[in-house]
Order: C-alpha cells, then sequence, then structure tokens
C-alpha cells in the first residue's frame, strides 16, 4: 500500500445487558473439534475472548438489538479471527475448507438484518486489519482500498485527490468497503453514481 492506512473499529449496536462471560445465545451452534482452534490459531491472530467472541457475533439487527439488553445474541462463534493480509485470508480460508470450518465474515457490522451473526458457529473472519489504501489513479478514477476501509477513510482520502467515491448510504460512517461490495450497497447518491 501507498497510500495512507488506517485503524478504525467497528461501532457497537448497543451494550450487551450483563457479563460478556454470561452471554447466551439464541439459537445453539455446534462447538469446535479437537485441534479446530490450535489449527485456526496457527495461522493469524485469533481470539476466544468470551466479550470479543459475542460482540462480534452480531450487528445492528434490531431484533438482536432488542435481546442485547437480556444479555443474549442470536449465535455465538467460536473465535475471532483477524487476518493482517490476503495471504492469511487464503491459509486460513484453505484451512476452515479442509475442516469443514463454517466462516463468517465481518466487517463494520452496521447491517441491520442479521447477516453478521455466525448461525452455524465457526469463525468470524474480521476483516477490520485489512484497513488501508493503494494506488489512486486520479485519470481513471480508480483506487485500490483494502476491504475493512472504513467508508469516511476512503472518501477523505480520495478528496485530497480532487476525486469522490460516491458511495454514501446510510450506515456510512460505521461500514466498510467489503461490506459494501458484498451487499451490492447502495447510497443517497445512487442514481448519479451508480451502486458500489
Amino acid at each position: 500500500m501507498t497510500t495512507p492506512s488506517f485503524d478504525r473499529a467497528a461501532t457497537s449496536p448497543i451494550e450487551l445487558g450483563g457479563h460478556p462471560d454470561s452471554v447466551a445465545q439464541r439459537w445453539p451452534t455446534p462447538g469446535p473439534r479437537d485441534g479446530d482452534l490450535d489449527a485456526i490459531a496457527a495461522v493469524c491472530p485469533t481470539s476466544v475472548d468470551a466479550g470479543d467472541v459475542a460482540e462480534h457475533s452480531r450487528d445492528w439487527w434490531p431484533l438482536a438489538m432488542s435481546w442485547s439488553l437480556r444479555n443474549e445474541i442470536p449465535a455465538r462463534a467460536w473465535a475471532v479471527c483477524r487476518p493482517r493480509s490476503t495471504d492469511e485470508i487464503s491459509r486460513l480460508l484453505a484451512l476452515c475448507n479442509e475442516r469443514s470450518i463454517p466462516v463468517t465474515v465481518s466487517g463494520g457490522r452496521s447491517g441491520v438484518c442479521g447477516a453478521a451473526v455466525p448461525l452455524a458457529g465457526g469463525i468470524v473472519l474480521d476483516t477490520a486489519a485489512l484497513q488501508g489504501l493503494g494506488e489512486i489513479d486520479e485519470i481513471s478514477g480508480i483506487v485500490e482500498v483494502l476491504a475493512g476501509t472504513y467508508g469516511p477513510d476512503l472518501e477523505n482520502a480520495a478528496r485530497a485527490r480532487g476525486l469522490t467515491i460516491g458511495h454514501f448510504p446510510q450506515s456510512f460512517d460505521i461500514s466498510t468497503v467489503g461490506g459494501w461490495i458484498a451487499a451490492r450497497g447502495a447510497g443517497q447518491y445512487s442514481t448519479r453514481y451508480g451502486k458500489i
């Protein structure tokens, strides 16, 4: 990457109603098999901290937010994986495929439909460590950007070069480029600039 990298974290939808160690899940998920967590942790930074896992097992889905007040989440992942490169992502996904470990990709977790909920357990692949910009071609308007980059950071970098991304979804401040593309997002200016 030749231009700025960033260090922004996801915005939590609402506080959990109790201690992270006592968070209940509405829908049970199968647990890991022997050796799964050790194999995963050998590939990239991995957290099994109860609070971290509970936080990454939810998004802004309104129904799940009401459950949060009762210290409940929809479903629980086994671990949160934070790959720092595309190589680590590739190795992590190969391992998960080989061992039949479910994967739920997570960025800003700004969705309101429960898409960040790990319904099958497994891991949450957190893209937040993958923030930053590469080359910006001002002539063609092409910007290289990593999936975990948040909207304001991308737009500010583009504007510094006389460009705009033109993509302003309602979740702009708390959503990532990877989420925009995965969800084929639109925004307030989509009639002018098109969808992401």
